[in-house]
């Protein structure tokens, strides 16, 4: 992953890209490549209108219309995240990335797992620091790496492809520790611990799994090898979230403050193909919708009018619109600070960031895994119909 510094109107905007998207053949359907062609052309201004005439502004007003579609909105300031943006699902297994927070084309953030391969910080690149050597980490790697290589097996389903090596693996993944990366920092941290089950020192007894959510300071941004179970710097809960993966389909869970005090609610229902979570301000008669979080149904990226950004998040994602109130006290779209705590008076009464994004992202392992749990037995129950089928046509 190699992370790259652009500055934009005084701000200063980190963008990613990774080594294994670079080089990857974009799928396309034959009657789709004319058009993808042509807006390449419009996008990289190979197209120019010359002239002044009528249709001549006209073809100029509708380029920069496909250009500002393509490009999305700027991002004024990366001090403050967009008030809508989207985050992109992985389409592959094998990224440790399951969340790609994007405006537009620019990656400013993404929600990744825990990677639990010990590494060298970047003040330590002499040395090791730990008793582990080099070679035994190449060979924890390379095992690793065997596994990922061996058993695959493709399932399909849907608008998506996701390859599996190891079922129970996979399941582990959405109980595994997460990392909110934006703008080149590990702002805040999760790790979720399962209904009626112990995790370090915390002990869940309730029948509802527990997300706890930490916000990191600038010396926690160096990854540890041991995940949450050992503290580097400093850490402050900012909520816990109890439910989210033990509720039903279309139900509600909670969220709990660092004094333990019920605060908001999560609303998960669904319309026609699109799947929502709502979050509202518990204790209200009247609560209005603080951040709101869609994910419509979207057909095979090789239909698609735009190339995909990723050749790894290419299934769609979720949209994600943020609100605040004006002075007026009227609901209106409102950016949120990332980078620690909001100093406004609102901040007493809406969540951090850090916390829709790390619930959406165990939502969307939640989704994942039980796509595959369903595809998995439909792939057992077709194999058991083929032996019988075989079976019985030795005996006619």
């Amino acid at each position: 992953m190699v992370m790259q510094k652009h500055s934009r109107q005084g701000s200063t905007l980190y963008t990613y890209t990774s080594h294994m998207t670079i080089n990857k053949q974009m799928e396309v359907v034959e009657w789709l490549k004319w058009y993808r062609l042509t807006i390449n052309d419009i996008v990289s201004q190979r197209k120019a209108v010359v002239g002044t005439g009528y249709f001549d502004v006209l073809e100029a007003d509708f380029y920069s219309a496909i250009q500002t579609a393509y490009y999305g909105p700027v991002i004024e300031s990366m001090n403050l995240l967009p008030d809508r943006f989207e985050a992109e699902e992985r389409s592959v297994y094998e990224t440790t990335e399951v969340l790609h927070l994007v405006s537009g084309r620019d990656l400013f953030g993404m929600v990744c797992l825990v990677d639990r391969v010990p590494e060298l910080s970047f003040n330590y690149k002499e040395k090791l620091t730990s008793s582990m050597s080099s070679t035994s980490m190449m060979s924890q790697s390379t095992q690793n790496s065997r596994i990922c290589m061996n058993d695959k097996r493709d399932i399909r389903g849907g608008n998506s492809q996701i390859r599996v090596t190891d079922i129970k693996n996979h399941v582990a993944d959405a109980y595994r520790d997460l990392e909110l990366h934006v703008s080149g920092r590990v702002v805040a941290v999760a790790t979720r611990i399962p209904p009626k089950s112990c995790s370090g020192e915390t002990q869940n007894e309730d029948v509802e799994d527990c997300i706890q959510v930490f916000l990191t300071s600038d010396d926690d941004s160096m990854r540890s090898s041991q995940g949450l179970d050992r503290k580097v710097g400093s850490r402050v809960l900012l909520g816990t979230i109890t439910g989210l993966g033990t509720s039903p389909e279309e139900g509600s869970c909670f969220v709990y403050n660092s004094n333990g005090s019920k605060t908001h609610v999560i609303m998960k229902h669904r319309t026609l193909l699109v799947k929502h979570m709502h979050w509202y301000r518990a204790g209200e008669e009247v609560s209005v919708c603080e951040c709101r979080c869609s994910r419509a149904r979207l057909p095979p990226s090789k239909f698609w009018l735009f190339e995909p950004r990723c050749g790894m998040h290419d299934i769609g994602g979720w949209y994600i619109e943020t609100f605040g109130r004006d002075k007026k006290g009227r609901t209106v779209p409102s950016q949120r600070y990332w980078d620690g705590f909001d100093t406004t008076k609102q901040f007493e009464e809406r969540l951090h960031p850090a916390m829709y994004l790390l619930a959406l992202a165990y939502r969307t392992l939640d989704i994942e895994d039980t796509k595959i749990r369903k595809q998995t037995i439909w792939k057992f129950v077709e194999g058991k119909l083929f032996s019988i089928l075989s079976l019985y046509k030795k005996f006619v």
